[in-house]
């Protein structure tokens, strides 16, 4: 197909842009309070087509869609969790939707789905909803000089469009998956190695719904029975390398070394804690993991920038918040990992922010050194409860060198030996406890091979989260971190307002381009909002008409200036 690409580089006046001809006074001021023009001016002009005109031609074949209407269709249908052909009726009749696209040729706003669906592939398979996502963060916080210096960072939990299966339906969907596969690809092998038994169980038609027919006592039977045809069939074709490259052939196998083991020549399954998290959680989507706490699926990241009550108050209309981070990983993955990529990505992207909020997941030891070392403050409270035993917050400590400065009894220690694996013997000898009227309390344990004395042994990472612990009962520490709390309600916009709990999609790569548009879809509202509370003396065209059309489209750096 020919290529066809509307240019953006055209200069309009404010206030005498073309589409304002095509409408009366009341639709133009309804238009103003609505996301239409906002997703106009913000995104459509930084949509990344040119990535995508590898895909056609530019001198044979018949004209393709308009590029920018259609990939700016595809971005609409995740903002607003539309099947094709409610995208496809949206595109061909909602005039909100002709604005925010720029699109009013007639031949443009028809599509069929399966240009909708070439056009989505396109933008998944060439990861450009991380180009999209960020250039129109970019330009908005930029734009709008929005303060993103304090951010917070969560998790939420989506799913992909899988069903949640047992052990006993992966195995049976696995071993059916194989059976089909090898019938359409190998029918000689399938004819003569393969039983009547193994087709009745597996091929017969909604013999996967006969589940609820399976009595509870009957369950370990039937798990250790789809088991052995599991290793059957593998055994059957470890020879035949034509079988043996097919992928639901390597399926079996992965499943087989996740769920099952050998003992005395002998398979089972393994036990449920002995299944790793990362293991396939349903044959169609091999890129879901589980949560413990959760259950299956993935996790979507985002982190987000937040003002404090004051810094709120100091302005009659707040700038909005917004989410300058988005990203999809499998549900088996920990919050701690996220940190660091969050922060990295971020800061290439010229957002430098100095203080970072985030629950107890995100806060370990290493991830609060690391981003003190790149100039940010990580508040985050300590995972876990402090060990009794230990009792460390009844001795004194220095806080640079973590070395024990006094004993409850308020007495110095006569000697500190640094240990290997940073930790500290703190001694104090008998002459120097004699006396002591906490003797019989004291935490402190006599000291070993005969010694006469008494130590406190201690490790350095421990010293520091009971530090940690001390702070955070500090008012200093609540005042901060209260604003942390803020996220959830992102979380939850992000899952009732967008869909973004479940997508329409399996695997990794389409679920990150979905989640990410749905992230920039809460940016949009946030910055339509915000426009709309300025009110009509500022409008959006006389925001933005000078920055992208002499800045942003001509400039490689984007310099914003009032």
């Amino acid at each position: 197909m020919m290529i066809k690409i509307k240019s953006k580089n055209q200069l309009e006046l404010v206030g005498l842009e073309d589409w304002r001809y095509r409408f009366s006074t009341k639709k133009i001021a309804l238009l103003e309070k609505l996301w239409g023009l906002t997703f106009r001016e913000f995104i459509l002009p930084y949509l990344p087509v040119k990535s995508i005109a590898k895909f056609y031609s530019d001198k044979t074949g018949r004209n393709s869609k308009e590029l920018y209407s259609t990939m700016g269709a595809v971005v609409l249908q995740q903002f607003f969790d539309l099947s094709d052909a409610e995208t496809v009726g949206k595109l061909a009749f909602d005039q909100q939707w002709h604005v925010a696209l720029d699109c009013f040729d007639e031949e443009d706003q028809v599509i069929c789905e399966r240009t909708l669906f070439s056009m989505r592939t396109h933008i998944s398979e060439e990861n450009l909803a991380d180009k999209i996502f960020a250039t129109a963060t970019d330009v908005m916080v930029k734009a709008l000089q929005i303060d993103v210096s304090k951010q917070r960072l969560d998790s939420v939990h989506v799913n992909s469009n899988m069903a949640c299966l047992g052990r006993i339906r992966i195995l049976h969907r696995a071993n059916a998956k194989f059976l089909r596969n090898l019938k359409k690809k190998h029918p000689k092998c399938f004819n003569s190695l393969i039983s009547e038994g193994l087709i009745k169980k597996y091929l017969t038609k909604d013999q996967d719904s006969c589940f609820n027919l399976i009595k509870p006592s009957e369950r370990e039977s039937n798990l250790q029975s789809h088991v052995e045809d599991l290793y059957g069939l593998i055994q059957s074709f470890q020879k035949n390398k034509k079988v043996s490259n097919m992928n639901t052939y390597k399926l079996l196998c992965r499943i087989f070394d996740e769920q099952c083991e050998t003992v005395n020549n002998k398979v089972k399954a393994k036990k449920p804690k002995e299944v790793p998290s990362d293991s396939v959680q349903n044959p169609s989507d091999l890129d879901a993991g589980y949560d413990g706490h959760k259950g299956q699926g993935f996790q979507t990241q985002l982190m987000e920038s937040y003002k404090t009550k004051e810094e709120r108050k100091s302005s009659e209309i707040p700038k909005p918040d917004m989410i300058l981070y988005a990203e999809t990983e499998p549900a088996d993955k920990h919050d701690s990992y996220a940190l660091e990529p969050a922060i990295k990505e971020v800061t290439e992207r010229g957002h430098q922010c100095t203080m970072v909020l985030a629950d107890a997941a995100y806060g370990g030891i290493k991830n609060i050194e690391k981003a003190k070392e790149d100039g940010i403050e990580l508040v985050s409270p300590s995972l876990g409860r402090p060990p009794e035993q230990q009792q460390h917050e009844t001795f004194t400590y220095n806080e640079e060198t973590y070395e024990v400065t006094s004993c409850p009894a308020g007495k110095k220690p006569d000697k500190l030996k640094h240990n290997k694996k940073e930790s500290i013997t703190a001694i104090w000898y008998e002459s120097t406890c004699a006396g002591c009227p906490n003797l019989a309390k004291c935490p402190t344990k006599e000291c070993k091979k005969g010694r006469k004395g008494r130590r406190h042994y201690y490790t350095i990472s421990s010293i520091k989260c009971q530090l940690r612990r001390e702070y955070e009962s500090s008012k200093e520490f609540i005042d901060e971190y209260k604003y942390r709390s803020g996220v959830e309600a992102t979380n939850s916009r992000f899952i009732y307002m967008t869909g973004g709990r479940r997508s329409r999609y399996r695997g990794l790569k389409k679920m990150r381009f979905s989640q990410k548009l749905k992230a920039l879809a809460i940016n949009m509202y946030r910055v339509a909002k915000y426009l709309r509370e300025l009110g009509h003396s500022v409008k959006i065209s006389e925001i933005l008409s000078y920055f992208h059309r002499f800045c942003l489209l001509e400039s490689k750096n984007w310099q914003f200036q009032h």
